[in-house]
């Protein structure tokens, strides 16, 4: 097993992965401030909300997820949102680790189209493909403030590290970094430099268990 060391700031609160669901439920209640207040029909509210983080923290599971997070907090007096995600996944990238992120930046970069852009780095970690650019979803109206469906445009940065060979792993793989925010106007100031300091952070050792420090 590659195991998968590096910083986030303290306001970053992490999401559990792959937990079961009375895990998820003692989540959700240590997570409400007003557990121990709630009145017994709001009991269902509470245990939904545990049900789907547990739908959540599988899924994570299954696609390879070994750490994700997220963050509310107040940027420039304007309340802000931001969520990471890391995985690491089998992928054969071939003879080196610098092809492998050149051949990954150049397909991801067509596939993503025009407003995005990207550079492979030389990293603490290895050879990087990173780029960045914007991306929109739909919300759903059922989930919208005036029951229409609403286009949200989120900032997203993504990072892509083959790991290297070194490490004595028989199996070649990939490291993925991602995030992304909605207040796009915030990346720039707010979280570009977050991610840069994550990335500079990334270590790859053979253990088992990922571990995130915490940075002020």
């Amino acid at each position: 097993m590659i195991r998968v060391d590096f910083s986030v700031p303290v306001e970053f609160e992490d999401i559990p992965i792959g937990i079961d669901f009375e895990a998820a439920w003692a989540e959700v209640n240590v997570r409400n401030a007003k557990a121990s207040k709630t009145a017994a029909e709001d009991q269902q509210t509470l245990a939904a909300m545990a049900q789907t983080l547990h739908d959540v923290s599988r899924l994570l599971d299954s696609a390879g997820v070994v750490y994700a997070a997220n963050c509310l907090h107040v940027f420039q007096g304007e309340p802000s949102l931001g969520s990471l995600a890391v995985a690491v996944m089998d992928f054969p990238y071939g003879a080196d680790t610098l092809t492998a992120a050149q051949g990954t930046l150049r397909s991801i970069l067509k596939s993503r189209g025009a407003g995005w852009s990207g550079s492979v780095i030389d990293a603490p970690c290895g050879q990087a493909a990173v780029f960045t650019g914007g991306q929109e979803y739909a919300l759903p109206a059922a989930l919208s403030t005036n029951g229409e469906e609403i286009r949200v445009l989120t900032a997203q940065f993504h990072a892509v590290i083959p790991i290297p060979a070194d490490l004595g792993d028989a199996e070649q793989r990939m490291c993925l970094i991602a995030f992304s925010t909605p207040q796009v106007t915030h990346w720039e100031d707010c979280y570009a430099p977050i991610m840069a300091g994550v990335l500079r952070s990334l270590r790859f050792t053979s253990s088992a268990e990922p571990t995130a420090d915490r940075t002020d």
